[in-house]
């Protein structure tokens, strides 16, 4: 926030001293041009200043906005009466309009009640016009010299013009301050300070559109799931906070993608090391790190999955065989780097759906081998979503098989383009399962519902009979009453 309570201070300090400072001048000017009235009112308005610095050294901001807004009023409709219109008086009017929407801005800023100043310019606006009106009729009872009449309306100009330009100047200043503080807000991760997924979207456009090669990169703190459960999820924020400090230093695009989950995105040609080289010397130095929180003390590692990608790449494509192969390492035994997928046994075809090019149902059960041994270990944090698809068999039918495949293989992308940072498995001919961890799992809800509502314009709308799925979708979440992986299976109800 722009405005504080002791910026508020400073300046309502210094217009009251202004203020002071010109009911002096103010009172010199009447003493010496008979106006007896009016320097008798200065010297109130001097007094009454000399209070109002009290107010603001005892934050009574309240009164300080409408007793500095009445003074100056009553001040001006008397000297106009006294004086008449060519004394320039008026002219304050406008100067403490604008000041007083700026006391309500600050009254805002500062949680005070009840500090509305648009009644109080009405009030004002309408005395000025009485005291034009009156003058109209009945002629001022003093007169001041012409010379002095002169100097009085530049100086009041002059005074009108610069407050006019301070507020307005801080308005902008506000303004952009408080863009900029949203924009951040927006844009990063509060509690590690990284750029958060959106900021990365941002980037990932420019990379598409410049169309240079590209790496990409997905990391995961290993049994995260199991600090929080033995520590607490202070400890947890603890452990993100360290590592989210850590990666903040590397001078490379790193983002919180989700939960305890990071990416990184770059050029090969802006690095001194091969992006293999570089995520190995973060795992170790997460790796040396010494974490303690509440007196104990504890290790934490990382493990990567690396996608590098020439510059026509798909970087959605890019960001799905990262995180595959971050999940290769995690089955492989954590706390590593995987680059190539084929080193640890997972990339040969078959574990691959041929038709669709997804993951097979061997793929599914050794996924299923890993989640069981992670629930025995009780650091198991997932869920499963399955779609069937109700009419593959009347297409094939009707249609033939080359027909049927196509419909599959398009249903099949409609689930992938949903759960971008998922495993999506073919267990069946027309069922497909999607095991969610991190991001998905943490916005499991909301793409829920963007499935099913896609699923559910693409019957409705879509003029391509094979794009018009007829689908029957369900999600179930592991908790810690399950024994296997079977239990949340089994407990997925598909409904269309």
């Amino acid at each position: 926030m722009f405005m504080n309570l002791k910026r508020a201070k400073l300046i309502a300090s210094g217009m009251a001293g202004c203020f002071l400072l010109i009911h002096i001048l103010m009172f010199a000017i009447f003493s010496l041009n008979g106006v007896t009235p009016m320097a008798r009112f200065n010297i109130f308005s001097i007094c009454f200043y000399v209070f109002m610095l009290f107010a603001v050294v005892k934050n009574w901001f309240r009164i300080y906005a409408v007793g500095t807004y009445l003074e100056v009023v009553a001040h001006m409709i008397l000297a106009v009466l006294l004086t008449g219109w060519n004394s320039g008086f008026q002219i304050t009017l406008i100067g403490m309009n604008v000041l007083a929407f700026y006391g309500e801005y600050t009254g805002r800023s500062l949680k005070l009640n009840q500090l509305r100043m648009l009644p109080l310019c009405i009030f004002g606006m309408v005395l000025y016009l009485a005291s034009y009106v009156y003058l109209h009729f009945n002629p001022a009872p003093y007169s001041i010299p012409a010379k002095t009449e002169f100097f009085l309306s530049l100086l009041w100009g002059a005074i009108v013009f610069v407050i006019s330009l301070f507020v307005l100047q801080l308005l902008v200043v506000v303004a952009n301050s408080s863009e900029e503080k949203l924009a951040y807000q927006l844009s990063h991760d509060k509690l590690t300070g990284l750029p958060n997924r959106y900021y990365l979207a941002d980037k990932l456009e420019i990379l598409k559109k410049e169309k240079d090669d590209y790496w990409i990169a997905i990391s995961d703190i290993d049994n995260f799931k199991k600090i929080n459960d033995t520590n607490g999820h202070g400890c947890g924020d603890y452990v993100l906070k360290r590592i989210g400090d850590l990666l903040a230093s590397k001078d490379v695009l790193c983002c919180r993608w989700g939960g305890e989950e990071f990416i990184f995105a770059g050029k090969p040609e802006q690095m001194e090391q091969n992006p293999y080289d570089f995520l190995n010397e973060i795992r170790k130095e997460v790796e040396s790190q010494n974490f303690e929180y509440d007196g104990k003390k504890f290790c934490v590692t990382m493990t990567f999955g690396l996608s590098e990608s020439p510059g026509d790449g798909n970087i959605d494509d890019a960001i799905r065989d990262a995180d595959e192969k971050l999940y290769i390492g995690k089955q492989s035994g954590k706390n590593k780097v995987v680059r190539d997928r084929d080193i640890f046994g997972f990339g040969n075809l078959a574990y691959q759906d041929s038709l669709t090019r997804v993951k097979n149902k061997s793929a599914f059960d050794k996924m299923v081998e890993s989640l069981n041994l992670d629930i025995q270990h009780h650091t198991a944090q997932f869920g499963i979503v399955v779609v069937k698809l109700q009419d593959v068999d009347s297409i094939l039918r009707e249609f033939g098989q080359e027909e049927s495949n196509r419909y599959i293989v398009g249903a099949c992308k409609l689930l992938c383009g949903v759960y971008v940072n998922s495993q999506v498995f073919r267990v069946e001919e027309d069922k497909f399962a999607v095991i969610l961890t991190n991001r998905d799992y943490y916005d499991r809800q909301e793409l829920f519902k963007t499935l099913k509502n896609r699923y559910k314009t693409a019957a409705e709308n879509s003029n391509d009979a094979m794009h018009q799925y007829q689908s029957t979708c369900g999600m179930a979440i592991y908790n810690t009453t399950d024994n296997d992986v079977a239990e949340v299976f089994n407990r997925v109800e598909l409904v269309g």
